[in-house]
């Protein structure tokens, strides 16, 4: 895998998920990331098809684009893609970085994911051409056992040839099923939630009980 310094290029950032809704947690996981690897920018990229959840249960894929929207606007290394959303196939990572890796020859990509998702990145469809993509990014939480994170990091490095790296800064303990839940409770969310999304989440009426 190319390292970064051999070629001058921007360094890209790429958030991907649901974002069900987005979250500080989310932020935060940008925001680290911006620091600790010197990224230009991070692209949220929120998810159309996902392979991994049942469609019928997520929130319309404009309302989740609208509130990544809101969320990041007051950060200038932020960006939306829509790329996902606007696909009429399943959003698989590894077509994500393909098209973004041939549309955008010039910049380096560093995949942002949750610890917990290394667990089971050998499912993952062709993890192969993730690992030959992008750097991977481990984003991980709170109260993970490191050494675990670690053994598992040395694994897949061996099986796939891949570059990855931690995050270890800042609160990522949010869950957005959580957040789900207490909204339709009428629980307190808004030390989870960047204002302006928790706004539109109470003027649309999202996640409200029927």
């Amino acid at each position: 895998m190319q390292s970064d310094n051999s070629v001058k290029c921007e360094r890209i950032g790429i958030l991907g998920g649901s974002f069900d809704p987005i979250h500080m947690g989310h932020i935060n996981i940008a925001l680290n990331a911006l620091a600790e690897y010197g990224l230009n920018e991070v692209w949220f990229i929120p998810a159309g098809h996902s392979p991994n959840k049942t469609e019928a249960g997520m929130t319309p894929a404009e309302d989740r684009a609208r509130m990544v929207e809101l969320a990041i606007g007051d950060y200038s290394s932020f960006r939306l893609s829509r790329m996902e959303i606007e696909c009429p196939t399943v959003s698989y990572t590894y077509l994500t970085l393909t098209r973004l890796t041939e549309q955008y020859p010039g910049k380096r990509f560093y995949f942002i994911m949750g610890a917990d998702s290394l667990d089971y990145f050998e499912q993952w469809r062709h993890p192969e051409i993730i690992a030959r993509k992008a750097v991977i990014l481990v984003a991980v939480r709170d109260r993970m056992d490191l050494m675990q994170i670690r053994k598992k990091t040395e694994e897949i490095e061996m099986l796939f040839q891949a570059d990855i790296r931690p995050l270890t800064g800042g609160k990522t303990d949010i869950s957005s099923t959580i957040i789900r839940d207490a909204v339709a409770g009428g629980r307190r969310t808004s030390d989870h939630l960047p204002p302006k999304v928790a706004e539109y989440i109470r003027s649309h009426e999202l996640y409200r009980k029927s």
